[in-house]
Parts: C-alpha cells; sequence; structure tokens
C-alpha cells in the first residue's frame, strides 16, 4: 500500500500551521499560567509605604479617600 503524496504535505502544513498559532498566542501573551498574572500579585513596589506604619504615597490608589455612593 502506498501513502498519496498529500498526505505527508498535509502533515507538514498543519504542523506548521500550528505552530505559527502557537507562536502568536504566546507573543500575545495568552499562553500565561494565572500565577504569572500582575493583577494577583498586590499592590505595586511603588505604592508600599516606606514605613509600614505610615500611610502610602499619595500617587497610590489606596491613599485617596473614599468617594461617596449615590443611592
Amino acid at each position: 500500500m502506498t501513502v498519496p503524496r498529500w498526505i505527508p504535505v498535509l502533515a507538514a502544513a498543519l504542523f506548521v500551521a500550528a505552530a505559527l498559532t502557537l507562536g502568536l498566542l504566546w507573543s500575545r501573551g495568552a499562553l500565561r499560567h494565572p500565577s504569572e498574572d500582575a493583577r494577583g500579585a498586590g499592590a505595586p513596589v511603588a505604592c508600599a509605604p516606606l514605613n509600614p506604619t505610615g500611610p502610602p504615597p499619595a500617587e497610590c490608589p489606596q491613599a485617596r479617600p473614599p468617594t461617596p455612593r449615590a443611592p
């Protein structure tokens, strides 16, 4: 039994397409693990007060007073 010539060509084309897709997803950050996500890491270092008992710097979101909500 002989293998038609188009089967290895199709397999190679699918391999290249999968490699390109994975490369594109990886370059855009879509393949990151949730533990690598910066949102779950807490406050940025710039917002950490030098003195833990002191207030945070004024540019931090935690330093702004809360705004009243409308009922």
